[in-house]
């Protein structure tokens, strides 16, 4: 992903956060973990978003009437 040369990372930290979600022993561990997933996750799709931007895809190549 050109645009987060990290994204890789935080794919990879998202993926464990939500292991831990889900073996948590407590709800407010589950609830922290559940959340560091969804802020790495955001940080992924983020990238792909710009990267797919970035790259034209899903543009309009008539441009606007």
């Amino acid at each position: 992903m050109p645009h987060d040369r990290h994204a890789a990372y935080h794919a990879d930290r998202a993926r464990g956060e939500a292991v831990r979600a889900i073996s948590a022993t407590s709800a407010d561990a589950a609830a922290i973990h559940q959340e560091l997933c969804l802020r790495y996750s955001g940080r992924v799709i983020a990238a792909l978003i710009l990267g797919a931007v970035g790259r034209g895809v899903g543009s309009s190549p008539a441009g606007p009437d």
